[in-house]
């Protein structure tokens, strides 16, 4: 499988004891069209500033990074045992390619990260060069992610298509906040506005 998005620091979404019943974070984790629909919950609201416009989720009020934008919290939050420091959203094209991303920063580790949402049956995460991820592709035919299957892309350039994946890293120092580690949902290769409307609808034009 060929992961882009590691050559590149790519950027990631998740509480506070008042959330309701059915995990938010939970929710991020399977990567959806609902996925974003965790910052509009009691305690990142108030962090993460966005408006709706014609059912589209806008954000406002972040840094700007060289992939996009960041929240960097003034106190963490913590969901599910997962300590978040901040929160960020990204899309650039590289060498051809649209890489999206968004997600949280935390102060857990990858490691420690992992032995957390292990917990969560929407994680399904498995590890792979150092880092933790759930990769899928996008079926033309079935018109949905599924499961990427290395020996079926064995020694093949996808470039008719695009990956989903859920994935735990390291943060990159220049993030600080004790930030140790990240959670990301990202799509990337050529996306079209089938994906997004089963994972970022708020990027359809």
């Amino acid at each position: 499988m060929k992961w882009m998005y590691l050559l590149v620091p790519l950027t990631v979404l998740g509480p506070s004891a008042g959330f309701a019943a059915t995990s938010p974070l939970q929710a991020f984790l399977t990567c959806d069209a609902d996925s974003l629909a965790i910052v509009n919950q009691p305690g990142l609201k108030e962090r993460i500033p966005s408006t709706e416009v014609n059912g589209k989720v806008r954000f406002s009020g972040g840094s700007k990074t060289s992939l996009g934008e960041r929240w960097m919290f003034d106190t963490p939050i913590t969901l599910e045992g997962v300590t978040l420091t901040g929160f960020f959203i990204e899309d650039q094209d590289l060498m051809g390619s649209r890489i999206i991303g968004s997600g949280f920063y935390t102060q857990q580790a990858p490691d420690a990260l992992y032995e957390q949402l292990k917990k969560m049956p929407s994680s399904q995460l498995e590890s792979a060069h150092g880092i933790y991820a759930r990769a899928q592709i996008w079926s033309h035919k079935q018109s949905g992610w599924v499961a990427e299957n290395g020996d079926e892309l064995a020694g093949k350039l996808v470039t008719d298509t695009a990956e989903r994946v859920l994935m735990v890293e390291p943060a990159a120092a220049e993030v600080g906040h004790g930030s140790k580690g990240m959670i990301t949902c990202s799509i990337q290769g050529n996306v079209t506005p089938a994906m997004l409307k089963t994972t970022r609808p708020d990027l359809i034009e």
